[in-house]
């Protein structure tokens, strides 16, 4: 069994892990991801922060003046661009915050 830390290297860990957050945070700021839909006809490409930074449909999207098809395949591409956003974070961050507290005996990932 782990010894028990002292309180001033608990209070360093902390610290430690929220510069590595903070850092983790703006790299997924930067980070780009795509979702896409029709087998690629829309595809949306959203960074890190959810700002959508391009929204892209293949010509044949557009063809037929199909506008309610069109929507549709465009909210498609961007639900897959925003779960693989949350994709994205989530292991990001539990994995910045597991490194850091996996010394003390805590799971990398919770239960």
């Amino acid at each position: 069994m782990a010894e028990t830390p002292n309180l001033r290297d608990l209070i360093g860990r902390a610290q430690a892990v929220q510069q590595d957050l903070v850092r983790a945070q703006q790299e997924l700021a930067e980070a780009e991801v795509t979702g896409s839909a029709g087998n690629g006809l829309v595809t949306v490409t959203m960074r890190g922060s959810g700002e959508v930074s391009s929204v892209r449909f293949e010509p044949a999207a557009l063809e037929g003046g199909d506008t309610e098809a069109l929507a549709e395949l465009t909210m498609t591409a961007l639900r897959h661009a925003t779960d693989a956003v949350k994709s994205l974070t989530t292991d990001r961050m539990t994995a910045v915050a597991g490194e850091r507290l996996r010394g003390y005996g805590w799971p990398a990932h919770p239960a």
